[in-house]
């Protein structure tokens, strides 16, 4: 069952597609402002899967982007042999092994250096790697989900995302809506917090911020309420 609290019609449907597509290993791309619960659909994403000898279990690795040094992108993603540099004293896995059967969620993909996104994007296609000092190719079987908060398409127009990664990560695409254009859902969060009149409470929220951080920026401006007692944005 979803985590996400929502009655609207758009997100519901995305839930009902996220459902289904949990049932297969195709490459799934979630887009949406930040704090809008892409996290949440790549959980529903991760799912079970047709094949009768198993089941996605609890092999869900959620990867920020991010910190993905470019220096140690390829030991951290498809592990290292010992001895292969200075401090490998052990052949160590990577998060594709780590997430073998399983999903590999990156988040914020669009934040991936252009100069790492060939290393991404072989693996994609092959459904292989190799590890670093490695002479043979290793046959990985996870799935591969990707979220963004950034226009990819805008960003491969302007180089600075491969237009072929793309295509390859965005064989399905799931579309959150910001919560401000979810006025009902922002009341029914509200309500669920244990707040009176909540629907009161989110007029005043919305005019006084956008919630450009959608639950993230709200679940902060709730806090600040219980304890002040008063509507305080930053």
């Amino acid at each position: 069952m979803s985590k996400l609290i929502t009655q609207d019609p758009h997100m519901l449907e995305q839930i009902r597609f996220a459902q289904v597509l949990a049932c297969h290993d195709s490459p799934v791309l979630v887009t949406g402002e930040s704090g809008t619960g892409k996290e949440h659909f790549a959980e529903i994403l991760h799912g079970k899967r047709t094949r009768k000898d198993t089941t996605r279990g609890s092999n869900f690795v959620p990867v920020n982007t991010t910190t993905l040094a470019e220096d140690l992108f390829e030991s951290l993603m498809y592990g290292h042999m010992q001895g292969s540099f200075t401090g490998a004293t052990r052949e160590t896995g990577g998060l594709v092994q780590h997430a073998e059967d399983g999903t590999l969620f990156l988040d914020e993909i669009g934040e991936l250096p252009l100069s790492l996104q060939p290393k991404l994007l072989r693996y994609i296609q092959e459904r292989k790697f190799r590890k670093v000092g490695a002479s043979k190719l290793t046959k990985s079987n996870c799935r591969i989900i990707c979220s963004t908060n950034k226009d990819l398409r805008e960003m491969v127009k302007d180089g600075s995302f491969r237009l072929d990664l793309f295509h390859r990560i965005s064989v399905f695409v799931i579309q959150t809506t910001p919560i401000r254009d979810r006025p009902d859902d922002l009341a029914l969060y509200i309500k669920k917090q244990g707040f009176d009149k909540p629907k009161e409470i989110a007029t005043k929220i919305l005019k006084l911020t956008p919630l450009y951080g959608n639950y993230r920026e709200l679940q902060s401006i709730l806090a600040r309420y219980k304890l002040l007692g008063e509507f305080i944005n930053y």
